[in-house]
């Protein structure tokens, strides 16, 4: 232990004594632990438990139940309500409030609300909202909600919103496809996503919203206001009716987590095995980081442990000095890094905000993981310094008080073993391109980068017999780094480790636009704008004609039409037999439109005149085969607006099949004249802008928009502008700071390499080399780590996103066929891998060049006289 004590002394003071360096190695590992730390408490505050959601959930009531309206029994977890693991698949009809109150308890008061999702009105079309009906004047139930501005609705015409919907109180909120005119009284704080619901939310009264949702599922809950606890014993009681009760007594005091009748798994936040993993990985590039900064401190200390080696210290003693070195710098890099997450984390959800005042729960530092994530900071300050304490106990301690330089030659690599631990890691990473775990990927992903730390120094040595062909700068730099491979090599894999983040984030990124792209079924095609309603007269459709031919001139429009019954309900026509196997058709559009040529060659996507000729004679076009049977189509004319379970008429139509070439929205096309004829009315449906004819652009769309909305609020405007992909933005930080990443390591090891060889640079001067040369040779020594570097870590970026490609073409694969609806299998995308070529092109030669020039700008040329001792 006495050793251990001055060794640590002697590490402390030279910490003291050589700050620049210290510093470098404080940043090493510090920054990495600073991001991590920051990134999981910045998660632990967005991602919220079930007692920080009370707020949300219950207001100031003591319970909330909610009728699953299925025959019980059934069980819940004890903390997350919704989490069902034994349920009964038989329904009934909805409890009374008698039945909820005979749970509840003698003298508890129940307050009835509804919750549902519908649709409300843009400028662009629909969007989602979770509608809640509840008289939220009352005390229980108002302290869910943070009300902004305006109050909360008094009358069946009004609603309140979250402030996310952007309608300011006073304007009128068109809510449903139909229209249903809504005035904005009450504006509230948008309840964080993490607590469960859509951010878009509209509150109403009970019973004058949710009714007109047709298709959306609603159901009832029941605020519990009451003095006594609702305890587990109450809620197994409700459990055995089919309802779940989320209550706070049994949050406070959860039951025990077990199989048994009466236990429950209750939440518990555990640590994942993959979090371990990605760990492990970031202490490789710690270690790969700040292994160089440690090995350049040993040269500059080779005095000071020569001089201890000379006094009697054995080469154990030496190893536990730079082993004391690692730990010194790891803990307090660690330590300050962690200090300065939780600062940064706290900073980033002070701008954030919490709610009311943002989107975040309280703040919530994870203690055992930020623990941890010391312990493997210092961990990789320790594994950072073994290799250069091994090199400090076989130092010539003759040459080193002499200070020559250490003639010995670095380990040449253990190219055999690097190989081996390669293909093992490749060997990981196919098997979790097969089986879709990411463990296996980490792991893969952590060998392969384990084994090429082998191999690098074996590979740098075989550059050197191509050095004589370069310029002397050039010549002089490769050289030094082949001298110097124990510095050298560990730097070129930082920096290939950095850049194949950079790729595989990238090609990542790339690939899943791609396979959206190939994925995407809208209704229309690409670049289409479509002016729709099902529900629109034929006097405001001429008025929206008139509209849009004076918008858009010369712009034809393609007509859509649907049948109609007797009453003027509209009908939607489909086929009786539509099974097919590998069908193309996904039938966006529910069945077949009426319309003519011009509707049959957009939706065919080609011209056909054969097609056109049949839908000119009067006979439908049908896309499914199995559809036609006997020069006939027998199509279903449901209502589209069904409130019985009544069996839809049927109507046969003379059909021709036409095999399609591409994904179609519809069944195929029938002509107007097919219905007419008997007996049926039609109704226009769809004014649309072929994009092969006229695609308009953003602007013309709104300058469209206004005036056609301002005819009648039962029609909408909309462009098909393909996938959304506005959620893979979350990834350009990830690409912006890889990239940094990969600039910092390569400017990280050139500054190191600059500085072990400035007794070189101090000989150049000594010859007569001119300042211009010495920057030369530093520009060069960037060159070679970046150029080695980067572009193999591009590629090995590419191998991983191949994976991750081959493990979501294998879970595509496991849907099963009858998963989408009217019996279209999504399609399969397949193995989808888009490279960007001139990204990684431009970064390849790009970044190992710009390496080159920010070195020789700041490269050191004053000269510096220094004592030789021969």
């Amino acid at each position: 232990m006495s050793a251990v004590r001055a060794a640590l002394r002697i590490s402390r003071r030279d910490m003291w004594r050589a700050k620049g360096r210290s510093l470098l190695i404080l940043v090493m590992i510090g920054l990495p632990v600073l991001a991590i730390t920051a990134a999981f408490t910045y998660t632990s505050t967005s991602e919220l438990d079930p007692r920080e959601r009370l707020r949300w959930d219950l207001g100031a009531a003591a319970a909330l139940v909610t009728d699953t309206e299925l025959v019980g029994p059934v069980r819940q977890d004890a903390e997350r309500a919704g989490l069902l693991t034994e349920l009964s698949g038989t329904t009934r009809p909805p409890l009374a409030k008698a039945e909820i109150e005979a749970v509840a308890g003698p003298g508890a008061r129940v307050i009835r609300s509804f919750e549902g999702y519908g649709k409300y009105q843009e400028r662009d079309g629909y969007r989602d909202a979770m509608i809640w009906e509840a008289d939220a004047r009352d005390p229980v139930t108002t302290s869910r909600f943070h009300l902004l501005d305006g109050r909360f609705p008094q009358a069946e015409d009004e609603v309140a919103v979250s402030d996310v919907v952007g309608v300011p109180v006073g304007n009128i909120l068109r809510v449903t496809r139909d229209g249903i005119a809504k005035r904005v009284v009450g504006v509230v704080r948008a309840s964080p996503p993490a607590a469960g619901y859509d951010v878009r939310q509209i509150i109403t009264l009970p019973g004058t919203l949710l009714g007109h949702v047709n298709g959306d599922s609603h159901r009832s809950r029941w605020l519990i206001e009451t003095r006594l606890p609702v305890t587990w014993d109450q809620v197994r009681q409700a459990n055995e009716k089919g309802l779940t009760v989320l209550s706070r007594a049994v949050l406070d005091d959860p039951p025990a987590i077990g199989d048994g009748q009466d236990d429950v798994g209750g939440y518990r936040p555990s640590l994942s095995w993959n979090e371990p993993l990605v760990a492990a990985v970031l202490v490789t590039q710690v270690v790969l980081l700040a292994g160089p900064a440690f090995a350049v401190g040993l040269r500059r200390r080779r005095r000071e442990l020569a001089l201890i080696a000379a006094q009697g210290g054995s080469a154990r003693q030496l190893k536990l000095i730079v082993i004391s070195d690692g730990l010194v710098l790891g803990a307090g890099a660690s330590v300050l890094g962690a200090v300065l997450g939780v600062g940064v984390a706290r900073g980033i959800v002070a701008a954030a905000g919490q709610w009311p005042d943002g989107e975040l729960g309280p703040f919530d530092v994870p203690v055992g993981m930020v623990a941890v994530i010391v312990a493997l900071g210092t961990l990789s300050g320790l594994a950072a310094a073994i290799v250069p304490a091994v090199q400090a106990a076989r130092w010539d301690v003759a040459a080193a008080l002499a200070g020559r330089r250490d003639t010995r030659r670095d380990r040449a690599g253990r190219p055999l073993l690097g190989t081996l631990v390669a293909v093992l890691g490749g060997v990981a990473l196919a098997y979790a391109a097969l089986s879709g775990r990411l463990d296996a990927f980490i792991a893969g992903a952590l060998l392969g980068e384990l084994g090429l730390v082998m191999i690098m120094p074996w590979l740098v040595r075989r550059i050197g017999p191509l050095a004589g062909r370069l310029p002397l700068p050039l010549r002089l730099a490769v050289r030094d780094g082949v001298r110097n491979r124990g510095r050298t090599a560990p730097a070129v894999v930082a920096v290939m480790a950095a850049a194949a983040t950079f790729g595989m984030i990238v090609v990542v990124s790339d690939s899943s636009m791609a396979r959206d792209e190939r994925m995407y079924r809208g209704p229309y095609t690409q670049g289409t704008t479509a002016i729709y309603g099902a529900e629109v007269t034929e006097e405001s459709w001429r008025t929206i004609r008139g509209i849009a031919a004076e918008t858009l001139p010369g712009g034809p429009l393609i007509e859509a039409f649907i049948p109609v019954d007797a009453k003027g309900e509209p009908l939607r026509p489909d086929l009786l037999e539509r099974g097919c196997d590998g069908c193309r058709v996904y039938n966006a559009w529910d069945g077949l439109p009426l319309g003519g040529p011009d509707l049959l060659r957009y939706v065919l996507g080609r011209t056909d005149p054969a097609a056109e000729a049949a839908l000119a004679a009067g006979r439908a076009v049908v896309f499914n085969q199995a559809g036609v049977r006997n020069g006939e189509a027998v199509l279903t004319l449901p209502p589209q607006n069904a409130t019985t379970d009544a069996e839809p008429a049927r109507v046969s139509l003379p059909a021709t099949f036409v095999r399609v070439d591409g994904p179609a929205p519809a069944s195929g096309v029938a002509p107007v004249s097919a219905f007419t004829s008997r007996g049926y009315a039609v109704k226009l449906t769809h004014l649309l802008v072929d994009p092969q004819v006229r695609r308009l652009t953003p602007a013309e769309v709104r300058r469209l928009d206004g005036p056609v909305r301002a005819v009648t609020a039962r029609v909408a405007v909309a462009a098909e502008r393909g996938p959304d992909n506005r959620g893979l933005r979350g990834l350009h930080p990830f690409i912006i700071a890889a990239a940094l990443i990969a600039l910092a390591a390569t400017f990280s090891a050139t500054a190191l390499a600059a500085a072990d060889s400035r007794g070189d640079m101090e000989t150049l001067s000594a010859l007569g080399a001119r300042p211009r040369t010495r920057r030369a040779v530093v520009a060069g020594q960037a060159a070679l780590i970046a150029g080695l570097g980067v572009p193999v870590g591009l590629l090995a970026g590419l191998g991983l996103a191949a994976v991750e490609s081959a493990q979501l073409a294998v879970m595509f694969q496991g849907i099963p066929p009858d998963w989408a609806p009217n019996g279209y299998r999504f399609p399969d995308p397949g193995f989808v891998l888009a490279v960007p070529w001139v990204q990684f092109v431009a970064v390849a030669v790009g970044l190992p060049l710009l390496a080159a020039l920010v070195a020789g700008l700041f490269a050191r040329t004053r000269v510096r006289v220094s004592r030789r001792v021969a």
